[in-house]
């Protein structure tokens, strides 16, 4: 359940006008520089959920490894789990997805700390990349790769999407770069209902 305090959101998000605001100037959590955010998909690798794909990534010039990817599932959230936190674009005209994906790295490198460059493309062909928190959000933590994260190392993630305004979910794609071709999941939603309507329900 959220806190009733305010949380500071830490938000890497390519939504329009979407930036967080919070008792504290935030500070931007570690994304893809803009100029090489994905903007299409070129003969792309379409995967359905729960399927694993080996991927190349080079986070930087001096790092590069392997991990294999799957997600297993995409749950419609309720924004409900968002009431008492803080960020402009946060509206209910986005809807939230909570992303579930298992990774491992197949590599010799240390990839722990850094944030995969997963997205979610909706039915208005946004890319979206997901939402950090500067404080533990209990409903989907939507951190980067624990640390460390070594060899043979695997982490279930949970992350955190917002749709635009209107849109549908439509699928989650890893492209680190313009000219990668991009690895694409789709599947059936499911629908996650907040713990604070289920408490309520419960009580009539």
């Amino acid at each position: 359940m959220v806190r009733s305090a305010v949380l500071t959101l830490v938000v890497a998000c390519a939504l329009a006008g979407c930036s967080a605001a919070g008792p504290e100037t935030p500070t931007p959590a570690p994304s893809a520089d803009p100029a090489s955010e994905p903007t299409s998909e070129p003969d792309p690798t379409q995967l359905s959920f729960g399927d694993a794909e080996s991927v190349t990534w080079e986070p930087s010039g001096d790092l590069a490894g392997q991990l294999s990817i799957s997600i297993d599932r995409v749950r419609e959230a309720d924004f409900a789990d968002f009431e008492g936190l803080v960020g402009s674009g946060l509206t209910r005209d986005n809807q939230p997805f909570y992303v579930d994906a298992v990774i491992a790295n197949e590599s010799g490198a240390d990839l722990g700390g850094l944030h995969v460059p997963l997205y979610l493309q909706d039915s208005n062909g946004i890319l979206s990349p997901p939402w950090g928190f500067a404080e533990p959000f209990e409903p989907c933590d939507s951190g980067p790769l624990p640390e460390p994260f070594g060899t043979g190392e695997e982490a279930e993630l949970c992350l955190v999407f917002l749709g635009s305004p209107g849109a549908t979910f439509e699928s989650v794609t890893f492209q680190p770069t313009l000219d990668a071709a991009a690895v694409t999941w789709t599947g059936d939603l499911a629908v996650e209902r907040a713990a604070k309507k289920k408490s309520a329900e419960d009580r009539r």
